[in-house]
């Protein structure tokens, strides 16, 4: 609360000083009139707005408060204590940007201040912008070195940008400086979990809860490790218990709802992440996950739009000063459509392009460099922009996963022309000849990006196929590519498998192999992509709670119509997957022998 310089008039601090003191009581109805007295007696004393402002902030009148606070520094524009306060009131509507330009201009005025560079970087952190947030903390740590808190914030902040070794450093440090502080030992766990140091992590967590046995932050900490190692019963018991301890955490919430959607409990999933969005409405990343349980119900009005609250989105409308299309005409505009995420997701996504140009677009596709040459020729595509490359100017830009929201995609409206990816012919004909006619010749991928947040759940190990790749009348051909492609060192005789994977350069070679295929059998994939978007029969194989792509208790899928769906019946059991799979295939080479094999993949 700011304190009263003695400009005021007798009367007005007189005022002023009162309902202070009936506010720091907690008496809010006296305080205001006090305050609304002085500003009647000095309509331009920037305290009196200053402390109204204060008042309408902590009934999360956050507009209220701005107004109030902005007419304060119009009257006295270097005051460090109302930009603090106008920032928190942006902060309390959500607008992130406008938080962290009042940050910045306090800075400017107390550089030395670290608990403005905090205040900054806490607010960066949760904007998304964890390169600017990292700086911002250095700063506060360099202007209070000996804070064990300040390593620790700093530690959190480079743990989510996967910096860990540094992380780790900073954790390490902060325990020397307060060897005491249970928050540290959480921080360092969670490191060392993400370090896959499973066993120096269950040694803080230990230290940890002999220092406080009931921390939420352990608790809290505890589920994570748990989660990370697989085991989600366990990480369910942890959070509910962090949620027990502190029920008004957002993040505990949260934390229980994403393990719960795992277990493929959706209700308790929805039920935890609405309250953690009512502890914080202003987290996209919860708001984004309740899109996510929207659109595998296919309710995709809804989905979309709470979905455009992910992090690669609004990243990527920080990096550009041109608005994002929305939909609207082109009329020859420049649009540059970007891949956000996975290579899988811009298979999907370029089904799109044909409409954008319809409605008059310059198409310029900024895409993975390992699908140059696989897109090379997509029709309607004016310029194409690779990884690291500066695209040229444009007027408008939309990422590839949002293109959904702009065309108002629903279930009965998904762009359905199959195929829309096509081989380079010349590709496909070297590839038929060195494939050499084999019988019923099927393409397999068990694995997929190591960094996948749920690749413990979705892959498949290779020692587990073995059954299917031995099916008499078959040719099975590994597609995998990546760490797990070494598996195919270690299993010998026991798959009956061929690897194609040094002769594939990039997507290309993968696309063109899968042309000369009968089937893809893949876990959920880019492979699983490629092979949808070229028409080719695909057998999707999907753990208990997949991406919302693939929706709920169908086996087929109404963005490729050529794939079927293989469910997991419960987490974790692939046997159960794998021998209905096996079954089908049998039937499948059975009447391929006197029909044809296509046909039969498609029914």
């Amino acid at each position: 609360m700011p304190e009263q310089p003695l400009l005021l008039s007798p009367h007005v601090r007189k005022l002023l000083q009162k309902g202070i003191k009936h506010h720091r009581a907690g008496r809010r109805g006296p305080a205001k009139a006090c305050y609304q007295r002085g500003l009647k007696a000095d309509p331009r004393c920037p305290q009196a707005l200053h402390l109204l402002g204060l008042l309408a902030q902590e009934a999360r009148q956050y507009q209220e408060s701005i107004e109030f606070i902005q007419r304060a520094l119009s009257l006295s524009p270097n005051d460090p204590d109302a930009l603090n306060s106008l920032a928190e009131s942006y902060l309390g509507l959500g607008e992130f940007e406008q938080a962290i330009h009042h940050y910045r201009r306090l800075i400017d005025l107390r550089p030395e201040s670290a608990v403005a560079q905090t205040h900054l970087a806490n607010t960066l952190e949760r904007f998304g912008d964890l390169k600017a947030a990292s700086v911002a903390y250095r700063r506060a740590l360099a202007l209070q070195p000996d804070s064990a808190e300040a390593c620790c914030q700093l530690a959190e902040v480079l743990r989510q940008s996967e910096q860990f070794d540094e992380a780790k450093r900073l954790c390490e440090q902060a325990l020397k400086l307060d060897p005491a502080r249970v928050e540290t030992y959480c921080t360092l766990a969670v490191v060392l979990t993400e370090m896959k140091d499973l066993a120096g992590a269950v040694e803080v967590l230990q230290r940890a809860a002999a220092l406080e046995a009931d921390s939420p932050l352990v608790a809290l900490a505890l589920g994570t490790y748990f989660a990370k190692c697989g085991d989600l019963a366990a990480a369910e018991a942890s959070y509910r218990r962090a949620v027990k301890l502190d029920p008004n955490t957002s993040l505990t919430h949260f934390r229980l709802g994403a393990t719960l959607s795992q277990l493929g409990d959706r209700a308790g999933a929805r039920e935890s992440y609405e309250r953690a969005f009512a502890l914080n409405p202003q987290s996209h990343e919860i708001i984004s996950h309740i899109g996510l349980l929207h659109l595998a119900e296919g309710n995709f009005a809804l989905g979309w739009s709470e979905y455009e609250h992910r992090d690669s989105a609004r990243q990527a409308r920080r990096n550009f000063s041109q608005p994002q299309w929305k939909g609207e005409p082109l009329n020859g505009a420049r649009i540059f459509l970007h891949a956000e995420q996975g290579i899988g997701d811009t298979l999907q996504s370029i089904r799109y392009i044909p409409l954008v140009s319809a409605r008059g677009g310059r198409i310029l596709l900024g895409i993975q460099t390992r699908l140059r040459r696989l897109l090379a020729g997509t029709e309607g595509v004016w310029r194409f922009v690779y990884e690291g490359e500066t695209p040229p100017e444009f007027d408008f830009h939309c990422p590839l996963l949002s293109l959904p929201l702009a065309f108002g995609t629903d279930l009965n409206s998904i762009p359905g022309k199959i195929p829309y990816v096509h081989p380079a012919p010349e590709l496909v004909e070297f590839w038929k000849k060195r494939l050499q006619e084999n019988p019923f010749c099927i393409g397999v991928v068990w694995g997929g990006n190591p960094k996948h947040p749920y690749e413990l759940w979705r892959s498949i190990k290779l020692d587990q196929l073995a059954p299917l790749t031995k099916l008499s009348g078959t040719t099975f051909y590994s597609l995998q590519m990546g760490p797990p492609a070494q598996e195919l060192k270690g299993v010998g005789s026991r798959v009956k498998i061929i690897d194609l994977q040094s002769g594939q350069r990039d997507f290309a070679d993968t696309a063109a192999i899968v042309a000369n295929l009968d089937l893809v059998i893949s876990i959920d994939t880019s492979v699983a992509h490629l092979a949808g978007a070229m028409g080719k029969p695909v057998w999707i194989l999907l753990h208990k709670s997949p991406d919302w792509r693939w929706l709920l208790e169908r086996d087929d899928s109404p963005w490729y119509p050529t794939a079927r769906l293989f469910r997991q019946s419960t987490l974790g059991n692939w046997q159960d997957v794998l021998t209905r799979v096996e079954l089908e295939l049998r039937d499948m080479v059975i009447r391929s022998k006197t029909e044809n094999p296509i046909v039969n993949l498609q029914r």
